[in-house]
């Protein structure tokens, strides 16, 4: 008889227990389905766009308040992002860490805790006395605001019946919203409370609107954080705590969803008779490491390695554009300069035009297009809208690219947001969705210095650079090789 290896046995031990795991989960799956689409999961709908609202915000109005914060502080172009790359640094660590505590812990924790660290160290950048300090409260608001996205996203996955499994799509509605508010802010506030940034000297008393500005979006995030606390009675995720052995507790949260839907589920601790006992907190750990594994194994290691690819370089493509998009509105143009009131106005006309664009990709990524073609075929369009945009000096058309650049990007976020959670498992998706964001943001905090370095030669430079990377974006789209168009998440 042929002796079995140890590494063969703990391999076919591993293919079991995973078996059993998806057994498991279709199980609840198939509970959830039953129980449908009710009012706590609506409310959750809107609780997790608030996490979604806080990122783009805080990013966007980073690029609004720079070219006064550039004037009083007077920060040459090559370091003037500085304070943009400190956001990444705080996202990098964010955005992993809250992922990995959500995988290990819980999602509750994570999902009220990123919002508290964003508004607390948001609004004390408003009162920054030199840019030093600005940077540093910056990097701390972005340890907080980073978990957002890879928190709530698994958060409201796990909580849907899979035939509703687009309205993740549908979160991406309020991304663009965070941009539009921000927009708003900076269109009241700065033009109005601010120095000429062509001054010599800018002083602080004259140039009090890009801080009037940081708090008015610190107090918006206290006030999402208010939300999030009161309006519903948060519960843990179902999914989770299955995944933990907290069979009791994921049985009284179906029956809490089903009672509030005013349906009656017949659900008991037989039903999964698969999933482990209760974990202590060194077993989740051991669970953990374990599940990331999954990530490289052979079935799967060639999905994980270009869906984070995609998420590097929409980062730095992104963040090139949007990062500096005043300075570019008010610096390419070949007619009458722009002042500072229509460049804001024109900021606020594009941010606008990204709302659309969830809404249709929500219908595209279940239609024959899927999440693949829709990424892909968006990327490659926001590529092309950005080279048009530095073909022309006309300020009305370049406006108008802006705004195709917009509604596309949008689109592209939007699906690229919903398909990465589907792709992966419970056991290790807020790491693997945190870990696909971190190397975003790891990567994204060269786009600023090189957008400064590059505008510093000619902006259109940084523009080419931006429009190629979303095309190659779209093409690595192209070749991941699972569509989850139609597939409930596991």
């Amino acid at each position: 008889m042929a002796e079995i290896k140890k590494p063969d046995v703990e391999a076919a031990i591993a293919s079991e227990d995973k078996k059993g795991s998806d057994a498991a989960v279709h199980r609840l799956n198939d509970v959830i389905s039953e129980i449908g689409m009710g009012e706590y999961q609506w409310k959750l709908f809107y609780l997790c766009g608030l996490g979604w609202i806080a990122d783009n915000m805080w990013l966007q109005i980073l690029a609004t308040v720079l070219p006064q914060v550039q004037a009083e502080f007077q920060i040459p172009d090559a370091i003037s992002g500085m304070g943009t790359s400190c956001v990444f640094i705080g996202m990098i660590f964010g955005s992993l860490g809250w992922g990995v505590i959500s995988d290990i812990i819980g999602r509750q924790t994570a999902f009220v805790a990123t919002l508290t660290l964003g508004g607390i160290f948001g609004t004390a950048a408003a009162f920054s006395p030199n840019f030093t300090l600005y940077c540093i409260l910056l990097g701390l608001m972005g340890v907080g605001v980073g978990g957002n996205l890879p928190v709530d996203g698994a958060l409201f996955l796990e909580f849907i019946p899979k035939e509703r499994q687009s309205l993740l799509m549908l979160l991406s509605l309020f991304w663009p919203v965070g941009a539009v508010i921000g927009a708003i802010f900076a269109w009241w506030l700065i033009p109005s409370y601010s120095c000429d940034t062509a001054a010599a000297i800018c002083e602080s008393a004259s140039n009090r609107g890009w801080r009037y500005t940081l708090a008015a979006m610190g107090l918006i995030t206290f006030a999402m954080l208010i939300f999030r606390m009161f309006f519903i009675k948060m519960r843990e995720s179902p999914k989770w705590l299955l995944s933990v052995g907290r069979k009791e507790e994921a049985i009284e949260t179906l029956k809490d969803l089903a009672r509030m839907n005013g349906k009656d589920i017949q659900v008991s601790i037989d039903d999964f008779p698969d999933v482990g006992q209760r974990e202590t907190q060194a077993e989740s750990v051991r669970r953990f490491i374990h599940s990331l594994k999954e990530l490289f194994a052979r079935d799967s290691w060639l999905s994980t390695v270009l869906i984070w690819a995609t998420w590097m370089l929409i980062s730095v493509a992104y963040t090139m554009f949007y990062g500096f998009l005043p300075k570019f509105l008010k610096s390419v143009s070949t007619d009458a300069p722009l002042s500072l009131g229509e460049t804001y106005r024109n900021f606020f006309i594009q941010t606008l035009c990204g709302i659309p664009g969830s809404v249709a990709g929500t219908y595209l990524i279940d239609s024959k297009i899927g999440r693949k073609g829709t990424m892909a075929g968006g990327a490659i369009g926001v590529g092309i809208s950005l080279f048009l945009f530095t073909t022309t000096g006309n300020s009305w058309w370049q406006l108008f690219f802006n705004c195709i650049a917009s509604f596309l990007s949008n689109l592209v976020y939007g699906v690229l947001y919903a398909y990465t959670p589907e792709v992966f498992r419970t056991g290790h998706r807020g790491t693997a969705v945190g870990m696909a964001s971190c190397l975003g943001r790891i990567v994204g905090v060269s786009a600023p210095f090189l957008s400064g370095i590059l505008i510093a030669q000619n902006p259109n430079y940084a523009l080419y650079l931006s429009a190629a990377l979303f095309a190659l974006m779209g093409v690595v789209s192209f070749f991941l090789p699972i569509e989850t168009r139609g597939k409930a998440a596991l």
